[in-house]
């Protein structure tokens, strides 16, 4: 009669084996997926077709101030500042804009003048339709506006080396902007085959990018947007060597393995792997 052990040992090696074999097949689609852009020609100039401007949103809090030569005609039309600590912030005591709302039906509401719509229009648009109420009705006459976006923010998730939520400070985001943020893909992460997922105009919408071709760069998902989630999914090689390690801990459990056996199947799936994606990049 075979012991637990020699038993959970065998059924381990044959799932190795099926998946050694799926990651070989694998491989030259692996290969592929490594670099950016790889059909990009270098010192080829090619026309940007694919400008791009911000557009405001609901829910944005924007940071409106109105500026003048002269301070106290400026000032009815601007919200207090408001201060903050810098303890447990990261950051040092100071103080900022008070943000302004937009709400459900796209509007704001600013001091003085009323609700303003602002959906739909880019901050030098905003700046431009707040100048013009200022101007036209009398209240300053060389009115300057500035908008900035307060909490513009995105997501970034999955195979990058620092996954989170981050705050950008300009209106013009790209998707290599972000992965650059989140520290690039790993080794195990898929270049073509990246989720964007946006919500905009009450739908929610799921696109994939191909980040290994330069027409990436047409792509409306091209340009990030508030609130943009992006995920990058893992490779095969990747989700193998999870089912193997899934595989070893179910085993363990079932068969009472001991420590050294469960280690010894694990070292094994990861000696594959690392075979692997080393000849991935040969």
């Amino acid at each position: 009669m075979f012991n637990n052990e020699f038993i959970y040992n065998m059924k381990s090696l044959k799932l190795l084996v099926v998946v050694a074999t799926l990651v070989f097949a694998s491989c030259g689609t692996q290969k592929k997926s490594i670099l950016y852009l790889q059909d990009a020609v270098a010192d080829a100039p090619e026309n940007i077709t694919n400008q791009y401007e911000l557009k405001i949103k609901p829910s944005d809090i924007l940071g409106v101030t109105v500026n003048s030569r002269y301070v106290e005609l400026a000032e009815p039309f601007n919200l207090s500042m408001t201060s903050y600590q810098g303890v447990g912030t990261g950051r040092a005591g100071g103080s900022q804009i008070q943000g302004q709302v937009v709400d459900d039906e796209g509007y704001i509401s600013m001091p003085v003048l009323g609700k303003i719509k602002a959906a739909g229009l880019t901050r030098t648009e905003l700046a431009t339709a707040i100048e013009q109420e200022l101007i036209s009705g009398g209240h300053i006459k060389d009115a300057v506006v500035n908008i900035q976006f307060l909490n513009f923010k995105i997501n970034v998730l999955g195979e990058v080396r620092n996954p989170g939520e981050y705050t950008i400070s300009s209106d013009r985001v790209t998707l290599f902007d972000a992965l650059s943020m989140a520290g690039d893909i790993t080794d195990f992460g898929l270049k073509d085959r990246i989720t964007v997922i946006r919500e905009e105009n009450g739908q929610r919408t799921i696109a994939y990018l191909d980040a290994t071709t330069k027409n990436v760069f047409d792509s409306p998902y091209y340009y990030l947007q508030q609130n943009d989630i992006i995920i990058v999914d893992p490779t095969e090689i990747k989700l193998a060597n999870q089912t193997v390690a899934s595989h070893a801990s179910i085993q363990n459990h079932s068969f009472g393995c001991t420590s050294r056996c469960h280690t010894s199947v694990l070292s094994m799936a990861i000696t594959i792997t690392s075979l692997v994606l080393t000849l991935t990049k040969l």
